[in-house]
């Protein structure tokens, strides 16, 4: 009672006073009205500014909110082992279980209750599990971090999370549309700023003892040690996950593709990571944030250690993947929709295949650019051969014009040479690349961690840079690129696929160097080759 009292005097506050403010400031100018209008009118001038700021404020607190259920379902009759589990693990911790599960694409986990009068009627309980926990804790591990969850049921800490947001959200809306030049609301925003901190800091004092609470139910259910070892993974997870989400799962998406197994990856990640995400585990982050509602995990190890639990809970060993029936499509289904509708008009290919798409795609970026503009110039077709032409021709500075807009004015001579140098240089290269990758000269791997790796057959015993330099550089010297095409057996004369066109892509795996010769690094910068 005294933790739902101390909730119901923080929430409430901060909407109160701005209620009590509005209203002295309503009734003072209609008190001001029956001594003398001509006053009345005088001091609405200032203060129907200041009452309407208060009033958009309260009706963000009342206005609703769209707060969708999302992840994928976990029904219980698809996957009964994780559901006896979490009701085994919410009855240790004093509570009833949530009414449905949902797997999603964060590397965390939630519980969230849909609630009545500001909190007090809890209507129904979601829970949500982030796929990558699911993919790398063990089994026991993942069960702590359940039951901490399931602990913020039982200590009612759930009730009051949708009214508090909505007082903070009224409290920071206010703050902002504050006109700071008006004495008025000027005292308005010191008074509003000064009670929110207040409240602030008093709510995190109590959100840091409801996870404490939590933690130490993680530990009665499981074990101390397994709790802590559960903290000790979070932050290598959240990490790894990062990294595979920036640099790997998205490589293909501007061509339209996706990995058809995204976890299989994640774990080849992980594997190259080793390093780095023992030292996380050794010595996790512990960055001091006064208004965390979560204590520095170096004091919450500290406290579960003392414990000593022994856990009352048997899980079973192995992985936490064990605890579900057929796993990968699950898991990749919250994938998919944690990366938005857009996701699902993808295609799906295999991680070699994969490399090779987002390889080329982070190179053809100024291809069609350059090979249009060649077309243009010469009145051939859009080919490597029209481009290699357009540049025996001394065309460099046109080819890396946009095809449909002038020259700046005020470029000079040398300036517009260097600029279409680059931009010629790189949609050559991107074409060279695809065509070679096109006969089997070049080849595309995975090369974990890095985004991948393409290599030249050692057959061919030619830097691909300094040729390309040398076709782009005054005067320009394609004899070089033309030896290689030819002696790859490459007629470039003919037509060519510009790009990495989605819709005639070989969704095959890779095919093996000719002659199934060692290859040799070929190129630089994104895609460079590790010796």
């Amino acid at each position: 009672m005294s933790r739902t009292a101390s909730w119901v005097v923080l929430i409430g506050v901060v909407p109160v006073t701005m209620l009590a403010v509005t209203g002295v400031l309503v009734g003072f100018n209609v008190f001001a009205f029956t001594e003398s209008p001509v006053t009345a009118v005088k001091i609405a001038i200032g203060v129907v500014p200041t009452v309407l700021v208060l009033g958009r404020g309260l009706w963000v607190l009342a206005s609703p909110i769209d707060n969708p259920v999302r992840g994928i379902p976990v029904r219980e009759h698809e996957q009964p082992e994780l559901w006896a589990l979490v009701r085994t693990l919410a009855e240790v911790a004093g509570t009833a279980p949530p009414h449905d599960i949902h797997l999603i694409a964060d590397a965390n986990a939630a519980v969230m209750e849909d609630t009545r009068l500001l909190g007090l009627i809890s209507t129904r309980r979601h829970m949500f599990i982030g796929a990558p926990l699911v993919a790398e804790l063990s089994a026991a591990q993942f069960a702590a971090v359940l039951t901490h969850e399931l602990a913020h049921y039982s200590n009612r800490d759930t009730r009051f999370a949708g009214s508090a947001y909505r007082s903070r959200r009224a409290f920071v809306h206010t703050l902002t549309t504050i006109n700071r030049d008006d004495h008025l609301q000027r005292a308005l925003h010191f008074l509003l700023q000064h009670i929110g901190t207040l409240a602030l800091r008093a709510s995190t004092t109590l959100s840091r003892r409801q996870e404490s609470a939590a933690d130490a139910a993680a530990a009665t259910a499981v074990g101390s040690a397994v709790t802590v070892a559960a903290f000790r993974e979070l932050a290598p997870i959240v990490w790894s996950w990062n990294v595979f989400l920036d640099e790997h799962l998205m490589t293909g998406w501007s061509a339209g593709y996706l990995p058809a197994d995204a976890f299989s990856g994640y774990r080849k990640l992980r594997a190259s990571l080793h390093d780095e995400m023992a030292d996380l585990r050794a010595d996790p982050p512990d960055e001091a944030d006064p208004y965390d509602a979560h204590p520095p995990l170096s004091e919450r190890i500290a406290a579960v250690d003392a414990l000593g639990a022994a856990g009352t809970v048997r899980v079973p060993a192995g992985n936490a993947l064990g605890l579900l029936r057929n796993p990968a499509p699950l898991l990749d289904a919250a994938l998919l929709d944690g990366l938005g509708p857009e996701a699902r008009a993808k295609r799906h290919v295999d991680w070699p295949t994969l490399v090779r798409i987002g390889g080329l795609a982070s190179l053809t970026g100024h291809t069609d650019r350059v090979l249009t503009n060649a077309a243009r110039l010469t009145g051939g077709p859009p080919t490597l051969r029209t481009l290699l032409d357009a540049l025996d021709a001394g065309l460099l500075v046109d080819l890396g014009a946009h095809p449909n807009g002038p020259a700046e004015p005020s470029e000079g001579p040398r300036v517009r040479w260097a600029r279409a140098r680059l931009i010629t240089r790189d949609g050559l290269f991107g074409a060279v690349v695809a065509t070679l990758t096109e006969a089997g000269a070049v080849r595309w791997l995975e090369s974990w961690p890095s985004a991948g790796t393409m290599r030249l057959d050692t057959r061919y015993r030619h830097s691909l840079p300094q040729l390309v330099d040398a076709a782009v550089a005054a005067p320009p010297d394609t004899a070089g690129l033309r030896r290689l095409l030819d002696s790859v057996g490459q007629p470039h004369g003919g037509p060519e696929r510009r790009g990495t066109a989605a819709e005639d892509e070989d969704t095959r795996p890779l095919r093996h160097a000719q002659g199934s010769q060692t290859p040799r690094p070929v190129g630089e910068g994104l895609h460079r080759a590790s010796p």
